[in-house]
């Protein structure tokens, strides 16, 4: 069956997404192929640090068909969540978690496909899935890659979310324009702290701090930490800093109110109210249904007594000997006394 982009088009607007793109899976297939051989020449560099369920899914990451095997055409959807207001949780992690919100308007989406005629299947991906959703996005026509590794459009900059959605049905491709690229410009390379964009479009996750304060459940490298400065969960520095992201912040508008900051922990946390968590139990009470919940309460408070170490403040060397003597786990406690050090140190 062929389906009428009109049709997809009107249902996708109702849903609220920002935009969305059509690629056939033969020009699919063709990226694939490339991103394959990047993706393999990066794994070899240990690049992937604790990430190795990158590996494991590997083949299914790259051959579509081992999950829908007859599909057709891919539907890539994105979703703003903004750049406005600074604060010590990354943009993106400031609304509801947005894989949950993504994912049931997708579903939605299947389910309304589907019903467009019989035999149509569907395979759906909100970054979480052994998908690589930007890749597919690039083929859609939503952006290029750029040097920091993330998407970019153009016309409105970086900070979105991607889903995907793959299909047996026939749907037309959307019209892709030329895209621009980076040129010379290396403000992201040079911008971020920790060296971590170590080649255009190759990012070492053991340097970044993205990486550090929210995938890695070891301790944060002393080398790094006064890096992170007021980062209590993510990092938008590459994003920050380019060009693209300049200026367009009234492209960026937030149409599901799921993803506003209003809807989650807003711009910031409290430190010394994220020191006092005690236990799962309470972590669990405050931020379930959050992306705060993808460091856990241990990764969480890691990263607060950096933060609260970078500070200088005095008012948190309470809360932290609170914390060593509360908790048992020795890393929390070589955090929270290097913490406690380097306020002392600052204000000597």
């Amino acid at each position: 069956m062929i389906m009428k982009l009109d049709q997809l088009g009107a249902f996708i607007e109702d849903q609220c997404w920002s935009g969305y793109g059509v690629a056939p899976i033969s020009d699919v297939e063709v990226a694939l192929k490339k991103h394959e051989g990047i993706f393999e020449e990066w794994l070899k560099q240990g690049y992937q640090a604790e990430m190795s369920y990158l590996e494991s899914m590997k083949e299914d990451r790259y051959h579509p068909e081992n999950k829908l095997p007859d599909v057709k055409s891919v539907v890539v959807l994105q979703a703003w969540y903004g750049s406005e207001g600074q604060g010590n949780v990354a943009q993106y992690a400031r609304g509801r978690d947005y894989h949950k919100v993504l994912r049931k308007k997708l579903v939605a989406l299947s389910d309304w496909l589907r019903g467009q005629g019989e035999g149509i299947e569907t395979y759906v991906s909100v970054d979480s899935g052994p998908t690589v959703d930007r890749v597919l996005a690039e083929v859609a026509g939503l952006g290029f890659f750029g040097k920091n590794s993330n998407l970019i459009n153009p016309s409105n900059g970086s900070y979105f979310f991607i889903a995907t959605l793959m299909t047996n049905a026939e749907i037309p491709a959307t019209e892709r324009r030329r895209m621009p690229g980076c040129g010379d410009c290396q403000r992201c390379m040079t911008a971020c702290p920790t060296g971590a964009i170590v080649a255009p479009r190759v990012i070492n996750a053991r340097r970044c701090i993205a990486y550090l304060t929210i995938e890695s459940k070891e301790g944060i490298p002393v080398e790094f930490r006064s890096m992170i400065g007021n980062r209590l969960f993510g990092c938008d520095i590459c994003q920050e800093v380019c060009p693209f992201n300049e200026g367009r912040a009234g492209r960026q508008e937030i149409r599901m109110d799921e993803l506003k900051a209003e809807s989650g922990v807003g711009d910031s946390l409290d430190l010394a109210g994220i020191l006092a968590i005690e236990n799962d139990g309470q972590f669990l009470e405050r931020f379930a249904g959050l992306p705060i919940m993808r460091a856990k309460r241990r990764g969480l408070l890691r990263n607060a007594c950096i933060v609260a170490g970078n500070s200088g403040d005095k008012s948190y060397i309470s809360p932290l000997k609170t914390l060593i003597q509360r908790e048992s786990d020795e890393m929390l406690m070589e955090h929270a006394q290097w913490a406690i050090k380097e306020i002392e140190n600052k204000a000597t």
